[in-house]
């Protein structure tokens, strides 16, 4: 598992994001959600961009367009363990994309506990609804996750991949 300590000028920019995203929602007629969960959602991704040193582009209303950091989605939770702490997954979640799980466990610190491919979530994960009258979702526990650290390929070859985007575009321009 990983730890990552957010600044409170990093929090300050999560929560403006969160909260950007909340009115976003509430603006379209999609279902807007919780305020606190877009806030949460931020932090987390903020987290998982700074443990990887991954570019975080503060996306809003992009849903399911594209990863939440690069090409990973990233999921947050209030729950640590040994509490029940689960990564879903949706039926709508793309197959390929990687899901991590944050926890926060308190203001400024974040845990990443690890990461699954969205088909293997399926495959893997029970099927269930957690609250009465929320569609069900796929449910997998932070134990059966793969470690942090295996990422650390794919995460080379998106900064490789971002890389080679802007040699190319710099070829472009000469």
């Amino acid at each position: 598992m990983v730890y990552v300590d957010l600044t409170d000028k990093e929090l300050c920019v999560a929560n403006v994001i969160g909260t950007m995203r909340q009115a976003a929602m509430q603006l379209s007629s999609e279902h807007a959600g919780l305020y606190v969960n877009h806030i949460a959602g931020a932090f987390g991704e903020m987290a998982v961009a700074k443990a990887l040193n991954l570019y975080w582009d503060c996306s809003v209303n992009t849903f399911k367009a594209r990863g939440d950091v690069g090409d990973l989605e990233v999921r947050t939770t209030p729950q640590v363990p040994p509490n029940s702490c689960h990564l879903y997954v949706s039926k709508k979640d793309h197959d390929d994309r990687k899901f991590i799980l944050v926890s926060q466990i308190n203001r400024n610190k974040y845990q990443l506990h690890g990461w699954m491919k969205g088909s293997e979530v399926k495959q893997r994960g029970m099927f269930k609804s957690l609250k009465q009258g929320k569609p069900p979702q796929y449910w997998i526990s932070y134990e059966l996750l793969h470690p942090m650290y295996t990422l650390s390929e794919l995460v080379w070859k998106l900064q490789s991949d971002a890389l080679d985007e802007i040699a190319d575009k710099n070829d472009q321009d000469f």
